[in-house]
């Protein structure tokens, strides 16, 4: 009867989001003042810790980083002997937490044990608890992504992992629940997989989340980086702007790496260069910081201070634990730039690549032509460039039969350093065939990029074409008089 109890009003009392919402605001202040109106004591550790997980998350100091250590090392047994034989979901979420720190830290084998202890105890979850779907889907999406040879030893069938990651995930971020604000933006880091469908979500999340209050800081950020993508740079740069501005941004200076790419893209590179020396005073993490050196090189470069640029390009170099995807792919730049600077071709390649990313597309297509009359003459690594920049022109321009001839003349190109580049054409390619409802070809073209993309070593191209087949795998063709066919 006690523990019946205790599940009811525990989960009574969790139906609050203040708490969160001060979290994703990385206002730590008023996430501890919500605290204070927590009765549930249960829950009282789970905020502690929640608080000590973000600070080491997003430290100040490496102080924050230990502080996290001494929290979770005080509460285990609390967690462990308390907690968890009638609110498992939460020890999950603690030992989830544990696991990321310690990856962080590049401590493999206490992230490994600490993962294994959280994906047991969600097992055990309260059915009706948004975080237990929230780390149902979560874990989901980790087994999808893992690479080999770890896929063969986690739990589940393949086809299946995407399917309940969405599912979960679109529970857990239902608006009356009290995670709400952290699985509504997990949720839509999701839906980036299925290209479609993140737009929408995050107008869904703008009229029932946002119409009456501000989005908490890291989900500004989101909508400030889905623009970017989406290449709407005056608003990216508007909220980038604002959001530097705020105190939130020597936690998490991210908003200043971003707002340095729009600049860089926008040809202002002077107040790139400024705006990322200031990311560079703020930033505790090595993310971002090999990307900006190597464009700070670059810019040096074109600008004929040759030196400066191989001094940025060695500092981009340097950098070797938990680097972002945009890092590695910046270093390789840097390591080829460091022998044989960029030459002519590619500095018009990547002028044209960024007036595509502000949509001036017929300046980009004008500024191709003179590479498009000297293609025989062009090297490999070259050619397969030359033929992705077409490829994402079209692309973007909403012309989308020349973006599927210069994206498969892309994979066609014999390259002996630009390897990645072909896996690319190839993800987009299959995107192509998929929204034109070819999906023999979506299916082909999504296992080649997978394919090149391993040889590679670039996971989050991995996981994007993993997600695009499983979206198209089981897609049938429309036959005359069926109406149950699977579109």
């Amino acid at each position: 009867m006690r523990k019946w109890l205790l599940v009811c009003l525990s989960w009574l009392s969790a139906q609050r989001a203040g708490f969160i919402y001060a979290l994703w605001d990385l206002d730590f202040e008023a996430a501890e003042r919500e605290v204070t109106l927590e009765w549930n004591g249960s829950y009282i550790t789970w905020d502690n810790h929640r608080i000590a997980f973000f600070k080491a998350l997003f430290p100040l100091s490496p102080a924050e980083r230990k502080a996290f250590w001494e929290t979770t090392n005080l509460y285990e047994r609390q967690f462990e002997r308390q907690i968890a034989p009638t609110l498992p979901e939460l020890v999950a979420d603690a030992y989830a937490q544990r696991a990321v720190i310690a990856a962080m830290e590049r401590d493999w084998l206490s992230a490994g044990m600490a993962a294994w202890k959280s994906w047991r105890l969600i097992q055990k979850g309260l059915p009706r608890d948004p975080l237990t779907h929230q780390w149902q889907g979560l874990w989901q999406v980790v087994f999808a992504t893992l690479p080999p040879p770890y896929e063969r030893w986690i739990p589940g069938k393949p086809e299946q992992r995407w399917a309940k990651a969405i599912e979960h995930l679109r529970q857990a971020a239902q608006s009356e629940g009290y995670i709400v604000w952290e699985a509504s933006l997990l949720y839509f880091f999701l839906l980036k997989n299925f290209d479609t469908l993140a737009g929408k979500w995050l107008d869904s999340c703008r009229y029932l989340l946002f119409s009456q209050r501000v989005p908490p800081y890291l989900w500004r950020f989101a909508i400030a980086l889905h623009a970017v993508e989406e290449g709407r740079l005056g608003e990216a740069e508007t909220m980038l702007v604002s959001l530097s501005q705020l105190p939130q941004v020597s936690r998490f200076p991210y908003a200043l790496y971003w707002l340095g790419k729009v600049y860089l893209y926008q040809g202002r590179w002077k107040e790139a260069e400024e705006t990322w020396r200031q990311f560079v005073i703020k930033q505790f993490q090595p993310f971002g910081l090999a990307s900006q050196y190597t464009w700070r090189g670059y810019i040096a470069w074109t600008r004929g201070d040759t030196t400066m640029a191989k001094e940025l390009w060695h500092a981009a170099i340097s950098y070797s634990n938990l680097l972002w995807e945009e890092d590695i792919i910046a270093q390789e730049f840097a390591k080829g730039w460091l022998v044989s600077p960029p030459h002519k071709v590619e500095q018009l390649l990547w002028k044209v690549r960024w007036l595509i990313q502000r949509r001036q597309f017929e300046a980009a297509r004008d500024s191709l032509e003179p590479l498009r009359e000297m293609i025989s003459s062009l090297t490999g690594d070259d050619r397969a460039m030359l033929y992705y920049t077409y490829g994402r022109l079209y692309h973007r321009w909403g012309r989308e039969e020349p973006a599927r001839f210069a994206y498969y003349q892309a994979t066609r190109q014999v390259t002996e350093k630009e390897h990645w580049i072909r896996g690319y054409a190839a993800l987009y390619l299959a995107q192509l065939y998929e929204r034109a409802g070819d999906w023999h070809n979506a299916r082909l073209y999504y296992k080649e990029a997978e394919k090149i993309a391993q040889s590679v070593g670039r996971t989050g191209l991995i996981q994007k074409a993993r997600a695009g087949y499983e979206r198209v795998k089981d897609k049938r063709y429309e036959v005359a008089g069926d109406v149950s066919q699977n579109r």
